[in-house]
């Protein structure tokens, strides 16, 4: 793409406060270092691991899962170990030295500490979730398998080694891309983990948010309610993110003349949506059917206007963009009319659709902002 020099010394000027370009020096010696430390942190927790399985697992046999369990003990030291894991990563990568998410902190604080707290939540329920799971699931592969204390302590160290090295490695390394996979991935896993524990089998006769509600059992409201609400939270953080991503391109688009791109649109879109979903999974539906109602029916056109007015918000993306968002707005009709007046499925399989297209036009949305980002990128690296 050849460029005019007025736009040359636009592109070369432009660097923003938030996007000091590292030498490759600087790059390799951050790596390094960060990597050093998500050792160092997954050692200090296997011996604390170590320490804490010797005390609980001693002189008894221990099953895998159960009420009492190696795989309960472990899903709270995972989620302990990846908590404090991320964010001594977070604190490292927001500080002075390698300071790579440096603009974290350069905000009015309360948002620091709101990214802070969705990014600690989600790291730490995603290790509960999957050492859980994967426990429960070699329980069920080896019935009545029990182990006695060594087995048990040597399993407890080796998860929470993980979940710690994990922990930090992920948010020491955040992004836009990463975070939508994580959010993507606890989404995906909560909802199914919720529909496997519900004690109603015949839940979905009703609507999905039967779950939430307890009537299908216990554990499905908590881990429902849960996922919706860290969901939710992380949601505002990626809100946060992305547009941090499209400032610089925004930049770029108004020194070379290009229209005006509405950034805020997108970040105040999202973070209503998520505060939304944080709302409706706090007020349930047996709660307060009007209240629940309100934050749905909010959600849904606050999700309904970004689609029809994104060429307004966000000009000169590609035209594909602007294709799957009216692509997506068509199929949001046609869900509709199959479940009125039509009456092909019921309540439950309308607001999984609806839930299935916010969610793939949100990850369309985030790839596409990625790729632009990265061409602006390597734009600036030429000149």
């Amino acid at each position: 793409m050849e460029t005019t020099p007025a736009e040359t010394e636009h592109i070369a000027g432009y660097r923003g406060p938030d996007r000091a370009v590292p030498t490759a020096h600087s790059t390799h010696e951050s790596s390094s270092r960060l990597e050093s430390w998500a050792i160092w942190v997954a050692i200090a927790a296997a011996v604390l691991a170590a320490g804490l399985g010797t005390l609980l697992f001693r002189g008894q046999l221990t099953p895998l899962s159960a009420t009492f369990s190696v795989g309960t003990v472990a899903g709270w030291s995972a989620a302990i170990g990846a908590g404090i894991s991320s964010l001594i990563g977070l604190l490292i990568v927001t500080g002075p030295q390698l300071g790579t998410l440096g603009w974290m902190r350069r905000r009015l604080w309360v948002w620091w500490m709101v990214d802070l707290i969705g990014l600690v939540i989600i790291h730490a329920a995603i290790a509960t979730l999957a050492a859980l799971s994967t426990f429960r699931l070699f329980q069920q592969a080896f019935q009545g398998l029990e182990v006695d204390a060594i087995a048990a302590t040597v399993m407890l160290a080796v998860v929470s080694a993980a979940a710690s090295y994990f922990g930090f490695n992920s948010a020491a390394r955040a992004s836009t891309s990463s975070l939508s996979i994580l959010i993507a991935l606890f989404m995906g896993a909560g909802m199914l983990a919720s529909m496997l524990l519900a004690e109603n089998p015949y839940w979905w006769h009703a609507f999905f948010s039967e779950l939430g509600t307890g009537q299908a059992g216990v554990l499905s409201f908590w881990t429902f309610n849960t996922t919706i609400t860290v969901s939710g939270m992380m949601l505002i953080t990626l809100a946060n993110f992305i547009t941090q991503d499209l400032y610089a391109w925004a930049e770029h688009r108004r020194a070379t003349g290009g229209r005006r791109a509405h950034v805020r649109v997108l970040k105040g879109g999202m973070m209503i949506i998520g505060v939304c979903m944080i709302g409706l999974s706090w007020v349930q539906i047996n709660v307060n059917d009007p209240i629940h109602t309100a934050f749905v029916q909010v959600l849904a056109v606050v999700f309904i206007l970004m689609l029809l007015t994104i060429p307004i918000w966000l000009p000169g993306v590609p035209a594909a963009l602007y294709a799957m968002s009216y692509l997506m707005l068509g199929l949001g009709v046609v869900a509709v009319v199959l479940w009125e007046p039509l009456g092909y499925y019921n309540l439950t399989a309308l607001e999984l659709a609806f839930a299935g297209i916010i969610f793939a036009w949100l990850v369309v949305l985030i790839r596409t902002v990625d790729a632009l980002v990265q061409d602006l990128d390597q734009l600036e690296e030429v000149l």
